[in-house]
């Protein structure tokens, strides 16, 4: 059977911003994504900028959102008729009975190859629990399905009650695509509802929403997949650590990273070393300290002997768990620094290195304030017993 017969090719209009922008979708017809295009995107960037003004960004910011939920609101649209959400609007309701029209063409052992050989996890569960599960109260779970999806506007303290009344795995990726709302009582309630129901297969739709304009969900989002050790999002987040414009994102994202062993990692941290925002940086060596590899430490040390750099402090501390031979020679001068000898004292206390003992006890000996008498001491007693 020829391809072409299992594909579905539809129009999508949508008002966005005050204009009339087309979408063209490719799918399967058990509601897979193939191809998504639209003349807005073949115009390059400064020819957007000149034909839809100051909205052409948030045309681009939604049009990608409306892709991503009509990723795995395609297949909602090709379940059986019975189960087919009651508040779907006129022109997906067109395109439902399109997918179903074309189902009625092919062989069920054809569609039934296709409903197996989809990748989307969450789709294949649509597609199951609408055959075997359909009622009233799956029904109803659609609806809130396609309410999250499409942002629609809704009493948004009544739509969280019912998602909390229908708790179901099925609300994960719209809830993930529903971060972008801007209503802070929604965004709380997800951000919360995900994390107490996060599992490994969510990486793939949590990277997608790092994407997203808005600062709060990628920060959200990377706190999300750090709780999930993601591995799979390490490329994404490098990215964000030295191309995003947030501060905050990028902060984050260093963070992240230093929580992953990944040898890769050291090489991107490296060079967010250079970033402008010292609390970038900041949050950089924090990173490259818990990692303390052996490819940063020349970096750590070049830094360190710069004249007025003003991130010793944090370049020290980084280098506390960098145990490689010779690390403590390098710090033991920076213990004659006033601003700095407490530092360097903890920093060496991590090392063990017994070389740095005398020094600190000669420090030890001249303290009267007994609070960092007592933290100078317990250094010395590490280091006694190394």
């Amino acid at each position: 059977m020829p391809i072409s017969s299992s594909i579905h090719k539809l129009d999508i209009r949508r008002k966005i911003a005050g204009h009339a922008i087309k979408i063209t979708v490719e799918c399967t017809v058990v509601g897979e994504l193939i191809k998504v295009s639209s003349p807005f995107w073949l115009l390059p960037a400064n020819a957007r900028r000149l034909t839809y003004g100051a909205a052409a960004i948030e045309i681009s910011a939604i049009l990608k959102g409306l892709i991503l939920n009509y990723r795995f609101l395609l297949p909602l649209l090709a379940v059986p008729e019975p189960v087919l959400p009651g508040n779907i609007s006129e022109e997906d309701r067109a395109v439902a009975k399109d997918l179903r029209r074309l189902q009625k063409e092919l062989p069920y052992a054809e569609i039934k190859k296709l409903r197996s050989n989809m990748k989307d996890a969450w789709s294949r569960q649509v597609i199951r629990r609408a055959h075997h599960q359909a009622g009233t109260d799956f029904r109803r779970k659609l609806e809130l399905v396609y309410e999250v999806a499409l942002l629609q506007e809704m009493n948004v303290y009544e739509l969280v009650r019912e998602l909390k009344a229908h708790d179901d795995a099925l609300f994960v990726y719209p809830l993930i695509n529903g971060l972008s709302r801007k209503n802070t009582t929604f965004r709380s309630f997800a951000i919360r509802w995900l994390q107490d129901n996060i599992t490994p297969e969510m990486d793939i739709q949590l990277m997608s929403a790092l994407s997203s304009p808005d600062e709060w969900v990628k920060t959200s989002v990377i706190d999300l997949l750090e709780k999930m050790a993601s591995t799979e999002a390490r490329e994404e987040i490098s990215i964000l650590l030295l191309e995003d414009p947030s501060v905050k994102v990028r902060s984050r994202a260093a963070f992240f990273l230093g929580n992953l062993p990944d040898p890769q990692n050291i090489e991107n941290l490296i060079k967010a070393l250079e970033d402008k925002n010292w609390l970038v940086r900041q949050n950089t060596y924090e990173a490259l300290g818990k990692l303390g590899s052996k490819k940063a430490l020349p970096i750590l040390l070049k830094k360190l002997k710069e004249e007025g750099n003003r991130d010793r402090a944090d370049i020290i501390t980084a280098l506390g768990n960098h145990r490689f031979p010779k690390v403590a020679d390098e710090l033991l001068p920076f213990l004659k620094i006033k601003e700095l000898t407490f530092v360097t004292i903890s920093a060496l206390g991590k090392l063990g290195d017994p070389i740095a003992l005398k020094p600190i006890q000669a420090i030890s000996e001249k303290l009267s304030h007994p609070a960092r008498k007592r933290s100078v001491e317990t250094v010395i007693e590490k280091l006694l017993m190394c």
